[in-house]
């Protein structure tokens, strides 16, 4: 009989992906690193953006990740735990350092894009009222 194991699905808006035979999985929250093993407690936590890792059965060695930020479920069921990750974006690799320079970059784009987007919507939404404006004084003028 083999060892127990997880099974890890984690999806994000392009793709969902998932991860067989984990012995072990280290993530962390705003209360900081925490593990997870086969038959773990039912847990729901917010993860904060940053790498995470897990050792499957197939290799001795950990695997890296690394996510924007997101939601973790972990269930125990009666003969395996499932835990479901969810983010904006999930990175897998093999070195840590590379992810963390990837997932720093990945955070700062999608800054800049929120940033654009909010100065677009907010020069949309002054163009706007300045028509109104007109309108308003143009519907005074006919009356």
């Amino acid at each position: 009989m083999s060892a127990p194991t997880i099974t890890v699905m984690l999806l994000d808006g392009r793709s969902a992906t998932r991860l067989d035979q984990v012995m072990s999985l280290i993530a962390q929250d705003a209360s900081g690193q925490f593990g997870i093993l086969p038959g773990h407690a039912g847990l729901v936590t917010v993860l904060e953006p940053g790498l995470f890792r897990y050792r499957t059965s197939q290799g001795p060695g950990w695997q890296h990740g690394a996510s924007a930020g997101g939601l973790l479920l972990c269930e125990r069921g009666a003969s395996s735990t499932q835990v479901r990750m969810v983010s904006r974006r999930f990175l897998l690799g093999e070195e840590p350092e590379s992810l963390q320079h990837q997932l720093d970059d990945l955070l700062a784009s999608e800054r800049t894009l929120r940033m654009s987007t909010r100065d677009s919507v907010a020069q949309l939404d002054q163009a706007l009222y300045q028509r109104m404006q007109q309108l308003a004084q143009t519907g005074q003028a006919t009356s």
